[in-house]
């Protein structure tokens, strides 16, 4: 992927070619593109490769020749991705007159809903800064939603398709707290530092993006221990219910051992009273109508028992 743009008229319009451009996109480069911009930006591979690691931590460095920002956002989730809400990591780079993205996906930037009025480069990077955090905030919504239906599934049916559900939202929650972590400790470097010369509508804005990254990683920490709980209390419940049906199941075998204990009784090889061997031929009913009432008689002492 490569694509130009320039500023032009408060907008971001496709460019022809690289001069005319003010913002070059790039993405999956080739050995011939990561040369390029080693030879004639001196971009060192390391920095290369820090814009596509998805563990990289958000962070900015100084050059003499360009200023470097790592920064985090959601990956694009699909259905079929089976919750599995992820980040990755983009790198900018500020060079005087232009900047370089490198990213793995493709970032809408003629969507002016998204980035509205642009001046200037560096309030191209606040809106490319703000879009990052508005993404999670809608993914955190979606999550929320998903939350909400797998909650509710698991009320009437506890199947374990669900509970593995919430155990990936939990921990794409994980990543997603500690990706906004890392975005907000940048923005602050960001509204401390003097290198970027923001104008006080940018500072304004900046100081914007860092209430909502802010509100976004509470709202993910909070998400991650209600999805924490949830799972803590369906593993009691589930213990709960085997616990029940274990007891339930000693219940049912100490009721079966009467009728066994008293047929084994009266089939001794002994005199016993109502036994066979006294020429009594209703000793057959009597030991049925003895094992019965056993029987009968344990489960209401049983029941009396679980009253009390």
């Amino acid at each position: 992927m490569l694509k130009y743009y320039k500023i032009e008229s408060g907008r971001i319009v496709t460019a022809p070619n690289e001069d005319a451009a003010d913002i070059v996109i790039m993405g999956a480069l080739s050995q011939e593109q990561r040369s390029q911009l080693v030879k004639e930006y001196e971009i060192t591979e390391h920095t290369i490769a820090s814009a596509f690691d998805n563990d990289e931590l958000s962070r900015v460095e100084y050059d003499d020749d360009f200023t470097t920002i790592v920064f985090k956002k959601p990956k694009n989730y699909a259905a079929t991705d089976n919750f599995q809400f992820r980040v990755e990591s983009f790198g900018i780079f500020l060079f005087k007159d232009w900047i370089l993205l490198l990213t793995e996906t493709e970032i809408p930037l003629n969507d002016e809903r998204r980035f509205g009025k642009i001046d200037s480069l560096n309030t191209f990077l606040l809106r490319l800064l703000n879009y990052s955090v508005y993404h999670f905030n809608e993914h955190l919504k979606i999550i929320n939603r998903i939350n909400d239906e797998l909650e509710h599934k698991l009320r009437t049916a506890m199947e374990n398709k669900y509970l593995l559900s919430m155990v990936s939202l939990n921990k794409g929650m994980i990543y997603y707290a500690s990706a906004l972590n890392s975005n907000e400790t940048l923005l602050q470097k960001l509204q401390l530092g003097r290198s970027f010369n923001f104008t006080e509508s940018e500072r304004e804005l900046l100081d914007d993006i860092l209430i909502e990254n802010r509100q976004s990683r509470q709202q993910a920490e909070i998400y991650a221990n209600i999805l924490a709980s949830m799972m803590d209390a369906r593993a009691s419940v589930i213990s709960n219910n085997l616990n029940t049906l274990m007891k339930n199941l000693n219940v049912t075998t100490i009721a079966m051992m009467l009728p066994t204990f008293f047929a084994s009784l009266f089939g001794m090889n002994v005199l016993l009273p109502f036994g066979m061997g006294n020429g009594n031929s209703l000793a057959f009913w009597v030991v049925i109508l003895i094992s019965i009432l056993s029987v009968f008689g344990f489960f209401l002492l049983w029941k009396h028992i679980n009253k009390n």
